[in-house]
């Protein structure tokens, strides 16, 4: 699965979008894992599939040995861990952040870039 990429600036400095990155992920299903002036990473898993639940269900109920097997091969396979990292780079006049997700994430990534405040371009006269 290719991670997404969306790009936004704002108005904060890299510090304060850093902070405001760790307090919002981390209120989530998201474990911080590393932390700098300008990047940070979380460290979560995406959650279990209601087809694959009921698969497995069907596996027990079966016999032992498929719902194993299908636990296993599917359920163990799309529990793994996955990472946001988000990156704020200064700009004139603010800062570029860039924010790596799994596709699932996606909405949780909009909330965050909609909590910042937008970059204010100023127009030529």
């Amino acid at each position: 699965m290719a991670d997404q990429v969306t790009n936004v600036g704002t108005a904060l400095s890299a510090e304060e979008v850093v902070v405001r990155a760790v307090q919002f992920f981390s209120t989530g299903k998201w474990r911080p894992t590393g932390q700098s002036g300008r990047t940070a990473t979380f460290q979560g898993m995406p959650p279990i599939p209601w087809g694959l639940m009921i698969l497995m269900i069907l596996g027990f109920a079966l016999c032992i040995v498929p719902g194993i097997i299908l636990y296993v091969m599917l359920i163990k396979k799309a529990r793994q861990f996955q990472n946001i990292v988000v990156t704020a780079n200064p700009i004139p006049g603010g800062t570029e952040v860039v924010v790596t997700s799994p596709p699932w994430a996606s909405a949780l990534v909009s909330s965050f870039i909609e909590s910042l405040p937008p970059l204010e371009v100023a127009l030529p006269s």
